[in-house]
């Protein structure tokens, strides 16, 4: 390398003295401002006890979590929900968050001892499981499937109401279903036909019985039914749990379940379902839970939960503000101010959104209706009757140079630019019977969406 002279090395030094001269006399940049340091990386473990239902879609977070943070680990345990929350109450096990399919198990389990707050994130709905191959499958419908359980040779089950809320909801839709049918005697005849044996700890554990053959029916929450493929009988509203408006119609069932302390009791009511999730106390990781429930809670995680067949409250709820850490307590709305989470929810607008859309369909209906004739990429001609997709772009406010991701009941999802979309002028959702379907004029079928329930902008 050759060296420099006397006189190359005094101009570099001129040259570094006006720059730096230049640098403290220059005003601030007004268009942009300094970047500020990187936030560190999360890392570490995140603890979680829950319900045995919200299995896959727990892993779905947690993957989606660590692809954001991929230092962190997760140690999660399903079971039933009663079972969970003594992990901590009774066993004095140590979990950063519990989230159970029932809410007011973890304030029956929990509060005030071991959790100081409980967040209602979620809601779901009672089915009967089955597969093309359990007998009487191509007979079975919402009308007559007590009379085809009760058959001879029949097997169905339902999972341990005293350790797993589907139990114990399944014994109410029984209850339910002998008044909505007005058929005397129907519980009864329901439970002496399903023995013990076909009695399992938690409701998924039923799952692998009726992918064998070994048991023809299974009462599930309609999530696990789609998460697992499975076939399923949607029951009436009166009786499926689901149903805010039916809410004095199910309190008239009432199960007895073993209580907090031996030997005491409890009577649960019917109720709509609607899960809940808390942090113990006792927490060993608590910052990285409060992460983990932020994320849950967020435009992103809803759509997760919307994707596996789990409906999210939106806004999440609470009865507990005053309780919750400071960085929760923006994200949910007081139990007490807000209406019970609406079960008629049809269609989610989120994410990169001004306005969080979450429209019934009594709201679609009372919006611009049009009728449209197109044609269907394969069917042909076709009349459909909806709401313009560029009429919920104008309520939902979404950002430019953004993906769409349309997301079907089954999880099926495509993405479509937001331009493609603002450039097709008929493109709509449609009334197709009970379900809402896209009508995509001039792209693949792929893009004719069926039973959509969430559009997430990202």
């Amino acid at each position: 390398m050759k060296k420099k002279t006397l006189q190359q090395t005094l101009v570099i030094l001129s040259i570094a003295l006006l720059l730096l001269l230049a640098a403290c006399t220059s005003p601030p940049p007004t268009e942009e401002p300094i970047p500020s340091a990187e936030e560190p990386s999360l890392t570490g473990e995140i603890i979680i006890f829950h319900a045995g239902s919200l299995t896959v879609p727990v892993d779905e977070l947690a993957k989606a979590f660590q692809a954001k943070h991929p230092d962190v680990t997760f140690l999660t345990e399903g079971a039933g929900s009663r079972t969970t929350a003594r992990k901590v109450s009774e066993l004095g096990l140590e979990a950063d968050l519990v989230m159970s399919a029932d809410y007011t198990v973890i304030d029956e389990l929990l509060i005030p001892d071991f959790a100081d707050w409980n967040i209602r994130f979620a809601r779901n709905t009672m089915v009967i499981a089955f597969t093309e191959d359990s007998l009487y499958a191509d007979e079975i419908n919402s009308d007559n499937w007590y009379e085809i359980l009760t058959r001879e040779g029949v097997i169905y089950g339902h999972s341990e109401p005293n350790a797993d809320p589907c139990g114990y909801r399944t014994l109410m839709v029984w209850q339910l279903a002998e008044k909505h049918y007005e058929e005397p005697g129907l519980y009864e005849i329901l439970d002496a036909s399903c023995p013990e044996e076909n009695v399992r700890p938690k409701s998924v554990e039923l799952i692998a019985l009726l992918q064998s053959g070994d048991m023809d029916y299974a009462f599930e929450y309609r999530s696990v039914a789609v998460q697992h493929s499975l076939e399923f009988i949607e029951l009436p509203e009166e009786i499926n749990l689901s149903m805010v408006e039916q809410a004095d119609f199910y309190s008239q069932a009432q199960v007895e379940l073993d209580g907090a302390e031996p030997g005491e009791t409890i009577t649960k009511a019917g109720k709509p379902i609607v899960y809940g999730v808390t942090m113990p106390t006792n927490a060993p990781h608590p910052q990285l839970a409060l992460e983990f429930v932020k994320f849950l809670l967020s435009a992103e995680g809803q759509v997760i939960l919307q994707g596996q067949g789990q409906p999210p409250i939106i806004p999440p709820v609470t009865d507990d503000v005053e309780n919750l850490p400071d960085e929760l307590k923006m994200l949910v709305e007081s139990a007490a101010g807000a209406s019970e989470p609406a079960g008629d929810t049809v269609l989610t607008f989120t994410g990169k959104v001004e306005n969080v859309l979450t429209l019934s369909r009594a709201d679609l209906e009372g919006m611009d209706v049009i009728e449209l004739t197109t044609e269907h990429p394969k069917k042909g001609e076709q009349t459909y009757t909806g709401v313009l997709l560029s009429t919920l772009l104008e309520q939902a406010k979404p950002s430019d140079d953004t993906t769409l991701s349309i997301i079907a009941s089954d999880a099926y999802t495509v993405d479509i630019s937001i331009s493609d979309i603002r450039a097709c002028a008929d493109c709509m959702i449609a009334f197709d019977g009970d379900i809402l379907r896209m009508v995509m004029p001039g792209m693949e079928s792929n893009f004719w969406v069926k039973d959509v329930v969430c559009i997430e902008i990202k």
